[in-house]
């Protein structure tokens, strides 16, 4: 009688300890991606605004994720993380005058950021909302992620693809995967509904350059509207926390 009167308990702490590693496992992978989606900006050689804010972006991105990756305690992300830092300190060090061997020191960089993410999934995965809204955004924030380093990687030419899913009809998947997870929103999510049409319209605005490279590259056009499309449905996640709190 008393350890079953105990297991509510225990199930209640499981609970209370998997929903903060499920939001920083889900944050390492979304940074990741954004990380390397603004590394590829900043190095594009094809690139002929070089905003110093892609650097920044980059750098923000992968001090979040060694500071998360402690948090999480997991050896294997942290020793991924560490190597993705030195990784990325051995690109800044090649002199620009080598811009054309930048895939060299790029594509290991995309390797260990996919390495990252494949096991950050598996963690991820038991602990992962089961249904519902919160799902749902969290799916949609890193198809957006995976589309602007696919874009990223196509602008920028020579570079490996190493995610799995962004090998085979990647940007009509993604697309198809983005267009119905804002619908779903929209469907269920009525108290966010301005917030949600609005990043649903800046979508569909860069939607056609995303899909369609003859158009014309614009690698700095759709880092903006992509970044701001993921940075708004992660303040919908956290909204929706704080509401099933």
């Amino acid at each position: 009688m008393r350890i079953a009167s105990l297991t509510p308990l225990l199930l209640l702490s499981f609970f209370a300890q998997a929903e903060p590693l499920a939001e920083n496992l889900q944050t390492i992978r979304y940074l990741a991606f954004s990380a390397g989606s603004h590394l590829l900006l900043h190095f594009n050689p094809n690139q002929i605004d070089n905003d110093p804010r892609y650097a920044e972006r980059y750098h923000h991105d992968l001090k979040r994720i060694q500071q998360l990756v402690v948090m999480v305690g997991d050896p294997a992300l942290e020793q991924l993380t560490d190597q993705l830092a030195r990784e990325v300190a051995e690109l800044e060090s090649q002199p620009k005058s080598d811009a054309q061997l930048r895939p060299l020191w790029i594509n290991p960089i995309l390797q260990t950021q996919s390495t990252l993410d494949q096991i950050a999934q598996k963690r991820y995965m038991p602990l992962s909302p089961k249904g519902g809204s919160r799902l749902t955004i969290d799916r949609l924030s890193l198809d957006v992620q995976r589309l602007l380093l696919l874009y990223q990687t196509r602008t920028f030419g020579s570079l490996g693809v190493y995610i799995e899913e962004l090998k085979e009809d990647a940007p009509e998947t993604l697309d198809r995967r983005i267009t119905e997870g804002f619908s779903e929103l929209a469907r269920t999510q009525s108290q966010s509904a301005g917030e949600i049409a609005k990043l649903s319209r800046m979508y569909e605005f860069v939607r056609p350059r995303l899909l369609k490279l003859e158009l014309g590259a614009v690698p700095s056009g759709a880092a903006y509207y992509l970044a701001q499309i993921g940075d708004g449905l992660a303040q919908l996640s956290e909204q929706e926390v704080r509401d099933t709190q």
